[in-house]
């Protein structure tokens, strides 16, 4: 009797032991599942999340911008004199150095004004001289009671007028030298022409346009950064500088200013970059590449954590003691290497969430699943 009885008993505890195990398994299945915010939210449960800390990093990135070559400044030569040109000695794209010949004018009629202009001065100077010992013969008679006073004005008159001829001359000589002198036309710069505008056996007047000439002492590559960009460049950067001609050279730039305006085809800003060519071999057209490298070390956290990371509202969800996910207002900076700069909004040490904020609302409750 006892043995019929035990049996059903025995198969009741079977089963009790088999619902509390199923019920585990179904507990511990329950606790490893990650639930969508919805389907957590509505059980009551916390959302699963990553999160990261956020601490001080160092953060490194590079700016790049392709560009062409432009001289650093262009020198426009004119003619002093009018004159005959007698011969242009540079075409146009003619790498020039300093003092160099570049125009020279027919100099035979300008020889013989000078010469003209030496005699004269000459001829001014005896008489004034004469001029002036005669004054002083008739102050010596008039001492003497010899001369009146009258006579003595009219030498003073004579004198004066010789000096004002003979100081004419000496305007006329100087200006006959200095026309001599812009017969020859050498170049101010050492650098490059771009633009020629006479030839020889032409006549040229006074301020005419002859030449025009490109500094190359130093040059700028234009260098297009692209808008999302420019933000993280300044002027007085250092930048490194490459050209496909020379691909073996690192040359030494510097950023001297940005333009402010936006190419609206290309949404890219000018970045002037000034590089030192004193072999002048960098020339006006060269396609060239800067990169400025940029480092900072600073708060940050990874930049999948900041919502709207690149507009004006950027959040995070920060993760506080009570195990909620808080909207919290930051301000960004660099961002580097999948890490961004927080230059306000957040403490050292702070947790925000990295994964699973897509359905997270304000104050949610969260269950942190990994952490970085």
């Amino acid at each position: 009797m006892s043995k019929t009885r035990s049996r059903p008993l025995r198969r009741l505890l079977l089963i009790a032991l088999l619902f509390v195990a199923l019920v585990g398994v179904w507990k511990a299945r329950n606790y490893q599942r990650r639930y969508t915010a919805a389907e957590a939210r509505k059980a009551s449960l916390p959302i699963p999340v990553s999160a990261a800390r956020a601490k001080i990093t160092k953060l490194e990135t590079t700016v790049g911008a392709a560009g062409q070559v432009l001289q650093y400044t262009t020198v426009t030569l004119t003619s002093r004199i009018s004159a005959k040109i007698h011969k242009v000695s540079v075409n146009v794209g003619d790498i020039i150095q300093s003092g160099a010949v570049l125009i020279e004018d027919d100099r035979r009629p300008l020889e013989v004004a000078l010469e003209y202009a030496q005699a004269e001065v000459a001829s001014t100077r005896v008489a004034e001289q004469k001029a002036g010992a005669e004054l002083k013969s008739m102050e010596v008679l008039k001492a003497k009671k010899m001369a009146t006073e009258k006579e003595v004005n009219e030498a003073r008159v004579t004198l004066a007028s010789k000096q004002a001829a003979l100081q004419e001359a000496n305007v006329k000589l100087i200006k006959a030298q200095l026309d001599l002198e812009a017969t020859r036309l050498t170049s101010p710069v050492n650098g490059i022409v771009l633009a020629r505008f006479v030839n020889s056996n032409e006549r040229v007047e006074v301020n005419q346009v002859l030449l025009q000439l490109g500094d190359l002492e130093k040059i700028y590559l234009l260098a297009q950064v692209q808008d999302e960009s420019v933000g993280r460049i300044h002027d007085g950067q250092p930048a490194e500088v490459f050209f496909s001609a020379y691909p073996t050279t690192t040359f030494e730039g510097t950023i001297e200013h940005v333009d402010p305006r936006i190419d609206p085809k290309t949404r890219a800003f000018t970045a002037y970059v000034t590089v030192h060519n004193p072999d002048l071999k960098l020339k006006p057209g060269l396609t060239g590449f800067m990169r400025v490298r940029i480092e900072k070390t600073a708060l940050a956290v990874p930049t999948v954590a900041v919502i709207n990371p690149f507009g004006e509202n950027a959040s995070v969800f920060a993760i506080d003691s009570k195990g909620r996910a808080v909207l919290t207002p930051v301000r960004v900076g660099l961002e580097a290497g999948g890490m961004i700069e927080i230059v306000s909004g957040l403490k050292e040490g702070a947790r925000v969430a990295t994964a699973g904020t897509v359905d997270l609302v304000n104050n949610d409750r969260v269950r942190v699943e990994s952490s970085e």
